[in-house]
């Protein structure tokens, strides 16, 4: 299974965080990161705190992301034998998740709401994990019919 984070963002946790990260500890800016920060008009230790920000929020939402295919792939059992999931990527910008599935040599696609899926990985709401099954298994009824 291919999990793909589509973009990236940075929020208000993970810019506090990068603030307290000493100077020496930020990853250094290749040549087109320096450029791109002189362009911008901000210094590149400002740049580079934004780049520390990015990747942690990065790294948070592969670990978010990871955990929601593995619910997916635990519930999918129980849905359609031989069906398997082989991708499921985050669009970051848009706040989407977009699944894709095999079933019997045809791929199904699948889309859910970045939030609904916050709600029950970040918010542990069982409620939520039964919508989400209840419309993946809409989903593949439907495509298989």
């Amino acid at each position: 299974m291919e999990i793909i984070i589509e973009g990236w963002r940075a929020g208000g946790e993970e810019r506090k965080e990068a603030a307290s990260v000493p100077a020496s500890q930020l990853p250094p800016l290749n040549a087109e990161q320096k450029s791109v920060a002189k362009k911008m008009g901000i210094s590149e230790e400002e740049y580079a705190r934004s780049a520390y920000a990015g990747k942690q929020n990065q790294d948070r939402l592969i670990d978010k992301t990871k955990r929601f295919a593995e619910f997916l792939e635990e519930g999918l059992k129980g849905l359609s034998e031989g069906a398997q999931i082989n991708r499921v990527r985050l669009v970051a910008i848009e706040h989407e998740y977009r699944i894709e599935l095999s079933v019997e040599g045809r791929k199904i696609y699948f889309r859910l709401p970045e939030e609904m899926v916050d709600d029950f990985i970040e918010g542990g709401s069982s409620e939520v994990g039964r919508q989400i099954m209840s419309r993946l298994e809409t989903v593949l009824t439907g495509r298989a019919a």
